[in-house]
């Protein structure tokens, strides 16, 4: 069925017609040629094939038809790309999988309809406060249509009652996020009495809210609340404005990360809409590299505090280590951009066009707080900046601002060197400050126990391959705490005759309330956390871990099989035994069958 209907899509969309809307094209005798929107590149090495209705980048291997292309360069699954080129051939298609896609197009629904009833409940007598306020943060009404905000009335059933006159029963309703449960029965309207900012997917449709308390209510207890996550919102994976801003940001070559639904607003109304921000959570790995589709330059707006920039780290971190150039705009006037836009257009539009290298910002910051002539002071200026600059995935810019720190600390190049790799040493998961029992092991940076820890966190996020790839690894894993946790994780699946989330996260309770003893749980707890970080924000898609996780396996008996057999090679330098011959024969052939499909 899905054969016939992409084959339909594709003869009413050229690849040419398609891939043209994201790129300029130049004719290639029969082909065409561009630069890749993948990666960087000064000469094109992009072509697109109308003969084949194909793509392909010479540069970075990436290819595939008019919907591989859609799924990587907006970030859609395969279903989604469908609907959309869909939608611009003008074909209609059928559901692939009728249950699962009836409970999404009811949430779909539902939170479509009550989108609706909030825009309506703005424009009220009860709205009225709400709008009053969002016109005194300076918002006018072509604007606040164009975001389609809205009011949730201070009620706890005016929604729901609303939605089930419309057809709709309390678990699809409640399905969506809109209501919350309660302890004895019955559910009440999550959203009362407050601003809503809808939160829209990549193709502008509406998957879930965030919302604001009211002006003069109490802001202590949650100033926002946001829609839990559903079928069809993952906070992790969406940001605030992308629809509205991703092609300002492919052309501008540029995404302004702001820190709040207002400030996107109220920068889209300044004209400057190459702007997003995140729906309620940090920033995520997903998000950055959701952002590096369009574009490899990240400019962060944030408060100028310390709380600010904080709050900012772990964001800029990220994306320096996803090879993305990050640069800062400092705010003139007021302490965010929606007010800075209310008081002063000119200035938000000003600072945007004058943003700073955060490397810059750092090295002034940092050496702003200390006496870097006190050598006490040149350590913690070295160590805070280090740990940003061991961030930096490029060797070139890794290699001048370690240059830089040594030239301003009077410091030889190699004594800063050193030092960084003590830092990336700690930051591997190895490094346990409070153990120093087993100085060595935790010192450990070595390919064989980075394996080791990723395996095991495989094994954490991904039970279902238990069986297939993880079930005989004991004398594989030879660092004593990943072993000792591996085999708890075994033997709850040999227990269970089974592994999923559910055994996991009891066992993860069990081991972090086992004791107070650092062997028995502070330790193993922590190597369980390191583990499930050290994977949980590297792999999109199933199919991606598994293969993953296949490899670190192999890798990993790789290694261990070939120090066997270069020892036992020297053993028999001496003069081999009948057994060691058999013995490497085994171990041999062991590993001549180790395959990476």
């Amino acid at each position: 069925m899905l054969d016939s209907q992409t084959e339909e899509i594709k003869t009413k969309l050229s690849v040419e017609e398609v891939l043209s809307g994201y790129m300029q094209m130049q004719k290639a005798g029969r082909n065409f040629k561009a630069k890749c929107p993948f990666h960087n590149e000064k000469t094109p090495s992009f072509m697109i094939s109308p003969e084949r209705q194909s793509w392909h980048c010479f540069g970075c291997n990436e290819g595939g038809d008019i919907f591989t292309f859609i799924m990587k360069i907006e970030g859609l699954e395969f279903y989604d790309a469908l609907k959309l080129l869909a939608e611009r051939a003008g074909v209609q298609i059928k559901s692939h999988s009728p249950a699962n896609d009836s409970k999404k197009k009811n949430i779909f629904e539902i939170v479509e309809i009550s989108r609706k009833f909030f825009q309506e409940c703005l424009k009220i007598k009860n709205g009225k406060v709400a709008s009053e306020y969002l016109q005194n943060r300076g918002l006018t009404e072509d604007i606040i249509e164009k975001f389609q905000l809205g009011y949730a009335p201070d009620s706890w059933d005016l929604l729901s009652n609303f939605l089930k006159k419309k057809g709709y029963d309390e678990i699809d309703i409640a399905a969506t996020g809109m209501t919350v449960k309660k302890d004895r029965g019955g559910y009440y309207d999550r959203f009362r009495n407050r601003i809503m900012f809808p939160i829209n997917n990549i193709g502008g449709q509406t998957i879930g809210f965030s919302s604001r308390v009211m002006p003069g209510e109490d802001e202590s207890q949650a100033k926002y609340i946001n829609t839990p996550e559903t079928l069809i919102y993952n906070k992790g994976r969406v940001l605030y404005g992308l629809d509205k801003a991703k092609n300002e940001i492919r052309q501008k070559d540029l995404c302004i990360m702001v820190e709040g639904n207002m400030d996107v607003i109220a920068s889209f109304q300044a004209k400057v809409e190459n702007v997003v921000a995140t729906s309620g959570t940090a920033l995520t790995t997903d998000q950055i590299r959701i952002i590096k589709r369009y574009t490899k330059n990240i400019a962060f707006s944030f408060d100028m505090d310390s709380a600010g920039i904080k709050a900012a780290n772990k964001g800029i971190e990220m994306a320096l280590a996803e090879d993305i150039s990050v640069n800062v705009i400092t705010i003139p006037e007021g302490k965010d951009p929606a007010d800075c836009v209310k008081n002063n257009p000119k200035l938000w539009e000003k600072a945007v066009q004058n943003p700073k290298l955060i490397m810059e910002f750092y090295f002034e910051s940092v050496f702003s707080k200390y006496n870097s002539d006190n050598i006490d002071d040149k350590k913690k200026i070295a160590e805070e900046l280090l740990r940003i600059i061991s961030n930096i995935s490029n060797d070139i810019d890794r290699g001048y601002y370690r240059n830089q720190l040594s030239d301003k600390l009077g410091l030889d190049e190699k004594i800063i060197f050193e030092y960084e790799n003590k830092i990336k040493r700690e930051k591997s998961g190895f490094i346990n400050r409070d153990d120093t029992n087993n100085v060595e092991e935790t010192k450990a940076t070595t390919r064989e126990n980075q394996l080791q820890q990723r395996i095991l966190g495989f094994i954490i996020l991904y039970p279902q391959f238990f069986q297939d790839l993880f079930l005989d690894l004991e004398k594989y894993l030879l660092n004593a705490k990943i072993n000792t946790v591996y085999n708890l994780v075994k033997s709850s699946y040999l227990k269970e005759e089974k592994l999923d989330d559910e055994i996991l996260l009891e066992l993860r309770d069990k081991i972090s309330t086992q004791g107070n003893t650092k062997d028995q749980g502070g330790s193993l707890s922590h190597v369980w956390n390191v583990a499930a970080l050290s994977v949980e924000e590297r792999i999109d898609e199933i199919s991606d871990a598994y293969k993953e996780a296949k490899t670190c396996v192999i890798n990993l008996k790789q290694i261990l099989l070939k120090k066997d057999v270069k020892e036992l090679e020297i053993k028999m330098k001496g003069g081999a035994l009948q057994e060691d011959i058999e013995k490497f024969d085994k171990l041999y052939k062991e590993l001549n069958n180790l395959d990476i499909k």
